[in-house]
């Protein structure tokens, strides 16, 4: 597979628990979240030295998120809550869309560093000339 262009950038917290699927919070506070969090990645995307150019066909997108204790945690509640993330990539046209078919499925892992709340975001371009 051969690629382009990669960025990744930290974003200092973990996904946000507004978006859990055990959340029962009003529209309204998630469409505010939902800006805060677009506003949040394009800071970090221009800290990362990210240029706008149009979006790739295809890219593979890789979220590692950093918990800062041993609590128990869900995964499925971890992975729904970082769909804003992915969302605000979208709106910012850092990748075409969130679809299989332009980032088959992304790549979650995790890591415990005590005291530490973070989600790493790693974005790849991938030539569309060879397979995802």
């Amino acid at each position: 597979m051969a690629t382009s262009a990669t960025i990744s950038i930290t974003y200092p917290a973990l996904p946000p628990r507004e978006f859990s699927r055990n959340s029962r919070v009003h529209w309204s506070v998630l469409h505010r979240v939902q800006d805060s969090v677009v506003d949040d990645v394009l800071l970090l995307l221009l800290e990362a030295g990210w240029q706008y150019h149009e979006p790739p066909e295809r890219s593979v997108v890789s979220v590692e998120v950093v918990l800062p204790d041993r609590r128990r945690r869900d995964a499925d509640n971890l992975i729904t809550c970082c769909k804003p993330l992915l969302d605000a990539l979208v709106k910012l046209r850092v990748i075409r869309d969130d679809c299989i078919g332009v980032i088959g499925f992304p790549r979650y892992s995790w890591r415990y560093e005590k005291g530490i709340s973070a989600t790493e975001i790693t974005i790849v371009e991938v030539d569309t000339d060879g397979p995802m």
